[in-house]
């Protein structure tokens, strides 16, 4: 994905600048197309790395915006105030030139627009949303909720996998300073004595020498297969099949399938609570979903709003997602609360998700320690066996 800096016009002829992430000028014009917006001018920005904020900066900025606005403030005293109050020197200069723009004359989602790849495309259909209907500060503390819920998500599915991973590495090292250093010199002891070195022994020998003289190469082509994998899977045709193989499997296709309509309903539901049109909010929806496969499944289902059927019967329709999802948006759609029930279906997700991913966590630990004790004790009997054939040497 890339960045695209654009001008555009809307129904009204009003000009709207800003910036956008697509995978091509043509894949830009029309998420501009779909956001009833028609592009004048698109040009790629190259790189936008000077650009990043840390993400509980802009939470804290959404929050502190909107208890100002609520309290009365005027939106450009408050941005100056939040302006003032920054410790990210980089995010404060931001700040200060939203509250430069707000005086010269714009509204805040304007204003915002010059930083969409900061603050992102939801921040900007929400408070246009706020804006509309008048009500942009509790908007303003939805939308760093929602922020913030999504930020936790992600913490929490990281902090799963890093006692596993501390383990494993712990493991590896041991088992590397016992491969180079500690079973040669046993086997120097035969070689001494010009005796024949145990068998496994040699083996472990040799693998403990190949890492002491090639060892650097392992860390350059963990790096170089990191970095190749990022660059295949941004190829579409790679990344549609590698997506296509995760969905072969139940266990891996239940993970993406819970990981990615938690972040669909979810953003879904906090758009439509905030006011935002529902066909507006299905475009933003289905951008954020990662799997190729997951998001051309979904894809009808904005022609299906649009001709007037009902979100659930496209879902109950759908054999690839949960029959809860179809039940339960039924319910909703008769109660006349849409976004209450995605947001309540992207909680069952959620917990769901952390439910089976515990239960992964749980069971890995003991399989990673089965793993590399068993090396470990592979290498523990290569030196015992090196021991005991001390006595089998004729002098």
């Amino acid at each position: 994905m890339s960045f695209f800096q654009y001008q555009a016009r809307d129904a009204s002829g009003a000009i709207h600048r800003g910036v956008t992430e697509a995978l091509s000028e043509l894949d830009a014009a029309r998420k501009l197309k779909a956001g009833r917006l028609f592009p004048v001018k698109i040009k790629a920005v190259k790189s936008r790395s000077k650009r990043r904020v840390p993400e509980e900066h802009i939470i804290r900025f959404f929050f502190d915006l909107s208890d100002l606005l609520v309290a009365g403030l005027p939106l450009d005293r408050a941005l100056s105030l939040i302006s003032s109050n920054q410790t990210n020197k980089r995010f404060q200069r931001m700040v200060q030139e939203l509250f430069e723009s707000v005086q010269g004359g714009n509204d805040l989602s304007g204003a915002l627009s010059q930083y969409r790849d900061v603050f992102g495309s939801l921040s900007d259909h929400m408070i246009r949303a706020g804006e509309a209907s008048g009500a942009l500060g509790p908007i303003l503390k939805r939308l760093a909720q929602y922020l913030e819920q999504r930020r936790e998500f992600r913490q929490a599915m990281i902090s799963s996998m890093i006692y596993p991973v501390i383990l494993l590495g712990t493991s590896l090292v041991s088992m590397v300073v016992l491969l180079v250093y500690v079973i040669p010199k046993f086997a120097q002891i035969f070689h001494d004595l010009n005796q024949k070195v145990p068998f496994i022994t040699q083996v472990m020998v040799n693998i403990g020498a190949w890492l002491k003289e090639f060892g650097w190469l392992v860390p350059i082509a963990v790096v170089l297969g990191f970095w190749g994998g990022k660059y295949l899977l941004r190829q579409p045709n790679v990344r549609r099949f590698m997506d296509k193989c995760l969905f072969w499997f139940p266990f891996s296709r239940y993970l993406i399938l819970h990981s990615e309509l938690t972040r669909f309903c979810r953003t879904l539901g906090t758009m439509l609570e905030s006011g935002v049109p529902l066909l507006k909010a299905l475009n933003l929806g289905q951008e954020l979903i990662m799997n190729t496969v997951l998001r051309e499944s979904i894809a009808p289902l904005h022609q299906e709003i649009k001709v007037g059927r009902s979100m659930s019967n496209f879902f109950r329709s759908q054999s690839a997602f949960p029959p809860r999802l179809g039940t339960m948006l039924r319910i909703s759609e008769e109660q006349g609360n849409l976004g209450a029930g995605l947001l309540s279906l992207s909680e069952y997700f959620e917990k769901e998700l952390h439910r089976m991913l515990q239960r992964i966590m749980t069971l890995m630990e003991p399989l990673v320690i089965l793993f590399t004790g068993g090396l470990i004790a592979l290498i523990v009997i290569s030196m015992f066996s090196a021991i005991f054939g001390i006595n089998d040497i004729k002098f």
